[in-house]
């Protein structure tokens, strides 16, 4: 009977780990390109389901875009629209959730590749 219990435990919580990392909150995300371009952004993410979205803003360079992303597991992509000295660029971020709760990855611009660290 005891070992019942404990299977019918541990089926109730395999969903629970199986779930998603829940994103929502605020991030410092710091992003570099080849050392040259640095730059911190705060994005204010609400998640539902997979699906995250939210702003990100530089205050430094008075950037405000609209994020919008997706987790699955512990693999985390988001990205959204912006301009580098007048030109229009994407910048996709895909990374991983690390086990301190951060995240880190690379970002894709179709040209230089960069690379980024989140932190609540």
């Amino acid at each position: 009977m005891k070992n019942l219990v404990i299977a019918a435990a541990l089926l109730l919580l395999a969903p629970a780990a199986a779930r998603a990392a829940d994103l929502s909150g605020v991030w410092k995300v710091h992003g570099v390109f080849t050392g040259v371009i640095s730059y911190t952004a705060v994005c204010t993410f609400r998640q539902s389901g997979a699906s995250f979205a939210g702003p990100c803003v530089d205050p430094s360079n008075k950037t405000n875009v609209q994020a919008k992303g997706a987790v699955s597991g512990g693999a985390v992509e988001f990205g959204y629209d912006a301009s580098f000295n007048g030109l229009a660029v994407h910048l996709d971020y895909k990374g991983a959730l690390q086990a301190d709760g951060s995240l880190k990855g690379v970002i894709a611009t179709g040209g230089p590749q960069g690379a980024f660290t989140a932190n609540r």
